[in-house]
């Protein structure tokens, strides 16, 4: 699914953020998976929840990936809300090499939970440990877990109450209830936004040799995930990323997770 990100995040029309707060039957739990009414994730235009928090990652270029995260998952109604089924974005997330646009499994989120999700998967795109190490936050927490991480905490009304001062990426959050992602540049930041390049990811192992005799495939990094292939003791992998012990490998012209006990980092 192709996507024009400039169309949202350089709007001079609609200020668009990027939220989700109910399911198919507005209500919180209990709906089917992915979104039913195209509005379960959803870009809408600003409003005031009321916000208590901004929270903005100082570089700009990993803040841009956020924001094309946060449009690229509105946009996929494979992924609905859902507070029980809350992590399945991000199995779904991993599975899809961090790509929300690529996801064809249905999966559920709900507002922390997606916002979460998007950040670890920047991390991950760009190589950096500490947004790798965010949890699924609930909105209690996610302030002290986003600055831990590296996030700023701005509260200033100018910030919480319009988006002429809000950049893409920048996470809005009233605490103990709603979080979103705001995705337009605001009109009073134009002269300040300049992402630039990417920062230099800190790539993983080049590649895995299977050390097992035969080691499972999975679509996720853990046991409980489903099996996709067998690799064979000595053959060699490239590398995608690593999460918690296991590689996404490119197994075969797809991807797959093998865990490290059966696998030994190699040059390719």
């Amino acid at each position: 699914m192709a996507v024009d990100f400039e169309k949202y995040l350089y709007s001079t029309g609609t200020h668009y953020i990027s939220n989700s707060g109910k399911d198919e039957h507005s209500g919180t739990k209990g709906g089917a998976a992915g979104d039913q009414t195209g509005h379960e994730w959803a870009l809408k235009k600003w409003y005031n929840r009321p916000w208590t928090v901004v929270l903005r990652y100082p570089d700009q270029a990993v803040a841009l990936k956020i924001a094309e995260l946060g449009i690229a998952a509105a946009l996929n109604d494979k992924i609905g809300y859902d507070q029980g089924q809350r992590t399945t974005y991000w199995k779904q997330l991993k599975a899809a090499n961090y790509n929300p646009s690529a996801i064809k499994t249905a999966c559920e989120e709900d507002c922390t939970a997606g916002v979460s999700a998007n950040v670890r998967a920047a991390g991950y795109i760009f190589g950096i440990k500490a947004l790798q190490s965010v949890p699924i936050c609930s909105s209690r927490n996610m302030r002290a877990q986003f600055t831990r991480a590296g996030f700023k905490a701005l509260t200033a009304s100018k910030y919480l109450t319009g988006g002429k001062h809000l950049m893409p990426g920048d996470i809005l959050l009233y605490e103990s209830h709603h979080a979103a992602t705001n995705i337009t540049l605001g009109s009073a930041v134009k002269a300040e936004w300049h992402p630039g390049a990417a920062p230099a990811p800190q790539p993983p192992a080049n590649a895995v040799r299977i050390t097992g005799g035969t080691v499972n495939v999975r679509t996720g990094p853990g046991t409980n995930n489903a099996i996709v292939g067998v690799a064979k003791k000595g053959e060699v992998y490239p590398v995608i990323s690593t999460d918690g012990g296991w590689h996404l490998i490119d197994f075969k012209g797809a991807s797959g997770w093998v865990s490290g006990k059966y696998a030994e980092e190699v040059s390719f």
